[in-house]
């Protein structure tokens, strides 16, 4: 096990950890770290944490050990409909859009800046990560959605601000 999916299995309660810790850590070690590993630790601890009650591992039966809890973070089919793409779609034109006129507005009643521009750059990928809560992320909970697909948003266009802001400086 790495030491970013060690740190990342500490984001969960002490209790789950205490109870699911160690066939985690054998399921881990087992594979090869991923994005994909990370993002599914990211919306399990967010899950634990905030319904204590209905864990990951609670949710694959304890009884089957890491062959279930494997199963649940990679075979499960994520279950994305034609209407979850539609919405998905919808996510990504709307958002850019709407922080495109956003940062328009803005450089017409402020000038150009590196809060304006650095909102027109990233509006395209922080709707795209907002747009990953309908199927990227729509195996997970609402709650670990949420908070997975507007931080990501918040921190795509916080970086591309620093990074506008550090531009103008050069």
């Amino acid at each position: 096990m790495t030491a970013v999916t060690s740190a990342l299995v500490r984001l969960y309660p002490r209790a789950w950890r205490q109870r699911y810790g160690s066939e985690m850590r054998e399921l881990l070690a087992s594979e090869k770290p991923s994005l994909r590993t990370c993002a599914d630790l990211i919306a399990g601890a967010v899950d634990a944490r905030m319904n204590p009650q209905m864990t990951l591992a609670q949710r694959a039966g304890k009884q089957h050990g890491v062959d279930q809890m494997v199963k649940v973070l990679r075979c499960s089919p994520a279950g994305v409909s034609v209407a979850d793409q539609w919405r998905s779609g919808a996510w990504m034109i709307g958002g850019s859009v709407v922080l495109t006129a956003i940062s328009l507005g803005l450089q017409q009643q402020i000038g150009r800046n590196s809060l304006s521009e650095g909102l027109l750059y990233s509006a395209f990928p922080a709707s795209l990560m907002l747009s990953s809560e309908c199927t990227y992320l729509k195996r997970y909970s609402s709650s670990a959605r949420a908070v997975m697909s507007i931080g990501g948003a918040l921190l795509i266009v916080g970086m591309v601000w620093a990074a506008v802001a550090i531009g103008y400086r050069i």
